[in-house]
């Protein structure tokens, strides 16, 4: 039987895991009531395709004040009415299902947001293993980090830390973390992708040092790692394909 592969339906298989209800920033289907409580509860929400992957289609809606909305796709931004009117906007451009998320306040590096590509796969009967960290430095004016469509950059991940506008935690707290939380997500998603070998895991940290889960991807693009000046973990990934 297949699998659903969206991205709702891996929330739900991660939040049913208890240690990683944390990492999970809320998340529901996009309606016109989920989008009107997440715009009160968090002030700053994330609206993203149920499917699909690159970043293509996300929007961020931030509260302006005096009921005004800024909404950002791409780098173009525009500035809304009321929750009402803010609605209507996202729906005459929504064409496909949509999901509303808690936007999560990316660490930035020079302003820019980041987040980290966390390469998680396992050999047959095997445990899992984390072959690979790298950040992703969304580009100029741009939300999303994917750096194909944002004219991004990566950088290794110590280095990104370091730079970052982080407080409270030191490097190898936070890499410890992301490790940690990255091979409970991978067993957790097991249960359910029960033929996966890899996961891809898009993960986020925020300024206090916090780890969150963004996204899971089943059929990560492995080509990110080879902009690394050193090639050791392109060469460990590619090992365990």
């Amino acid at each position: 039987m297949a699998r659903s592969e969206t991205k709702l339906t891996k929330y739900y298989v991660l939040r049913a895991s208890s240690p990683l209800v944390g990492a999970l920033p809320h998340t529901r289907p996009f309606s016109k009531r989920s989008l009107y409580a997440f715009l009160d509860r968090y002030r700053k929400v994330i609206a993203k395709p149920a499917s699909g992957s690159g970043g293509a289609g996300v929007i961020m809606i931030s509260s302006h004040g005096q009921s005004s909305y800024r909404v950002q796709r791409g780098a173009t931004r525009r500035t809304t009415r009321g929750k009402k009117g803010t609605y209507l906007y996202l729906r005459r451009n929504i064409r496909t299902r949509y999901l509303v998320q808690r936007c999560i306040s990316l660490a930035r590096i020079n302003g820019r947001p980041f987040d980290v590509r966390v390469m998680v796969q396992r050999r047959s009967g095997s445990h899992w293993v984390v072959t690979g960290m790298l950040a992703k430095v969304a580009g100029r004016g741009y939300i999303i980090t994917n750096v194909k469509r944002s004219g991004g950059r990566v950088l290794p991940l110590r280095t990104a830390i370091r730079r970052a506008s982080i407080r409270r935690s030191s490097t190898d707290a936070i890499i410890a973390r992301l490790h940690r939380i990255a091979l409970l997500a991978a067993n957790r998603l097991a249960t359910y992708y029960t033929h996966q070998r890899v996961f891809g895991l898009d993960m986020g940290i925020d300024a206090n040092g916090r780890v969150w889960i963004i996204e899971a991807n089943l059929r990560p693009d492995i080509s990110l790692f080879l902009k690394l000046s050193d090639k050791q973990m392109y060469r460990k990934i590619v090992s365990y394909q």
